[in-house]
């Protein structure tokens, strides 16, 4: 599986990152696997598929998959 780091997305907190891995978890046929990294209590997302497209095209997909999970 090929690893996207949203560094542009800044850092987020624990509790988050885990709210977002329980949402995104094997969502969609991208069957997306989230993961993030410490630094100094400061955590950035990152996101694992095996999908054959672009990062920009997965990180954009990824952002909109979760603000579907959002709106409802």
């Amino acid at each position: 599986m090929k690893e996207y780091v949203f560094t542009e997305l800044g850092n987020f907190s624990l509790t988050t990152c885990e709210k977002i891995k329980k949402a995104m978890d094997g969502r969609t046929f991208m069957n997306f696997t989230v993961k993030y990294s410490n630094c100094a209590g400061n955590y950035t997302l990152i996101i694992c598929t095996d999908n054959e497209g672009t990062e920009e095209q997965i990180k954009n997909f990824f952002l909109h998959c979760v603000l579907e999970v959002l709106a409802r």
